[in-house]
């Protein structure tokens, strides 16, 4: 038995020595690159004839070389960008990374995805790119430009509320809109102050209806008689500001999808064409389009309060942030007690008297520096 194990011991030594030489002999005989070949050793006279030589496998040099390759490690949208703990590296043969594949993880931060890529997916140089414009005016259009978690809308603006035309697409803006607050009869639910119809009926038992609009109050004066006192003017509505912080700039102006075809031109009539004078050039400037729409992006909540607040009339503005300005400010909303408490007005008691007349008197203005009597002030 014993005889046995010594046996298979010495044939397993044998094995491995083998191998070994077969590897050496692999890595030293190759011709420094091109495609494996097979190398008949010259035969041996000693050796009969008709007997095949050994063969010898060539491997190419690049095949024995790895290099680095970024991957994703993780499933990321369309316009994600690339940031560190979405990336890695993997080492590959040299002969299996084309010229596209991307070996730098550096090369690959701060670039957006042109399309969806997958967990363990090779990133390639034409899958990123470093202008998030440039997905959406080539390849998708400006959904490629929403961030994860938000939804895009088309507003109104004008010079005024676009910061003169100053937005851009990838801008992040904050929206102002400013509402206003009406009071209501809590029955009714209609705008107050209220109307008041009065019956009166005299002896012989006719009836006449007076309507008083608005209606006001009723009031006992100093003397015992009741008054009725109604409003001078229609009530002041309670006017607030808003602020939605951080909306994504997506579109300006009307979407205008790449690769249109030319719209055809009218030949015009040579009959009804004023013939330009000799010498004199025409040139002309084509007058430009005025956007008038705005595309933004911003979370379905806030997204949901600003359509709110444009279909019941709100005053909307926007104000441009920084670039990589993405802080959130303690904002509060204003009205007319944050002015009073923010600014330290204090509300002047009820008077008797007032004074009304002008602030500054001309000199040469004799009615007003004379006296009540036709006399000057410091008269005889």
């Amino acid at each position: 038995m014993r005889g046995r194990r010594t046996l298979a011991l010495v044939i397993v030594l044998v094995a491995l020595c083998l191998l070994s030489v077969l590897i050496v002999v692999y890595l030293t005989q190759g011709d420094g690159g091109g495609t494996a070949a097979a190398t008949p050793i010259p035969s041996d006279s000693s050796e009969a004839e008709g007997t095949p030589p050994p063969l010898i496998v060539t491997i190419p040099v690049d095949q024995l070389q790895l290099v680095e390759v970024v991957i994703s490690m993780q499933t990321v949208p369309r316009g994600w960008q690339m940031t560190p703990s979405e990336l890695a590296v993997e080492m590959r043969q040299a002969s299996d990374v084309g010229t596209n594949v991307i070996t730098d993880i550096n090369e690959a931060i701060g670039l957006y995805a042109r399309t969806d890529i997958f967990q363990g997916q090779t990133l390639t140089r034409d899958m990123l790119v470093g202008d998030p414009r440039t997905i959406g005016r080539e390849d998708y259009g400006p959904s490629s430009l929403i961030p994860p978690g938000f939804e895009a809308m088309a507003i109104p603006m004008d010079r005024l509320s676009s910061v003169a035309y100053g937005l851009a697409a990838g801008d992040t803006i904050d929206i102002m809109f400013s509402m206003i607050f009406f009071e209501l009869d809590e029955q009714f639910q209609t705008l107050l102050p209220n109307a008041a119809a009065f019956f009166l009926t005299n002896e012989e038992g006719d009836r006449t209806i007076i309507v008083v609009d608005p209606f006001g109050r009723f009031e006992v004066l100093d003397n015992g008689d009741t008054a009725l006192l109604s409003p001078s003017s229609s009530p002041q509505p309670v006017p607030v500001s808003f602020i939605i912080q951080n909306a994504k700039v997506i579109q300006v102006g009307s979407w205008e999808p790449p690769g249109l075809p030319a719209q055809p031109t009218t030949t015009p009539d040579p009959s009804q064409v004023t013939p330009t004078p000799e010498g004199v050039e025409v040139t002309l400037t084509p007058t430009p389009r005025v956007p008038d729409v705005l595309v933004i992006a911003l979370p379905p909540q806030q997204l949901l309060l600003l359509k709110y607040a444009i279909e019941h009339n709100a005053d909307v503005d926007f104000a441009l942030r920084g670039i990589n300005d993405g802080q959130l400010y303690q904002v509060t909303n204003v009205d007319l007690v944050y002015l009073l408490e923010r600014f330290g007005v204090a509300i002047p008691p009820d008077f008797n008297y007032i004074t009304f007349g002008p602030l500054r008197i001309n000199e040469d203005d004799t009615d007003s520096t004379a006296g009540t009597d036709g006399s000057s002030p410091g008269g005889e």
